[in-house]
């Protein structure tokens, strides 16, 4: 009856809930409202600040998701046994003390 049932075996983070946010995070980190950072994106306001903001969290978000397909690749493929030095890399840095948020 319930055909959205998650898999539990699953641990990773969708990628769709990492851009959960965008918004918010780039408003705050430019001291503007979160409405007009979605008016820029949505191309009814131009500020090249914003458009660049929101390009920079994007870049953020998918060199995150490439590192964790890598990793996840890796990790099958030499039976997990990844190095520790992998999986330092593999972990997304916050910038000046904000998190990304999930």
């Amino acid at each position: 009856m319930n055909d959205d049932k998650v898999d539990s075996t699953t641990n990773s983070t969708p990628s769709v809930s990492l851009f959960r946010g965008i918004y918010n995070r780039v408003a705050k980190r430019l001291g503007v409202d979160p409405s007009y950072v979605s008016r820029v994106a949505r191309g009814e306001r131009k500020s090249a600040v914003v458009e660049k903001a929101l390009a920079a969290e994007v870049r953020l978000i998918r060199d995150y998701l490439n590192n964790h397909e890598n990793n996840h690749h890796n990790n099958h493929d030499d039976n997990n046994h990844t190095s520790v030095d992998q999986k330092k890399k593999s972990k997304i840095k916050p910038r000046s003390g904000e998190a990304l948020e999930a």
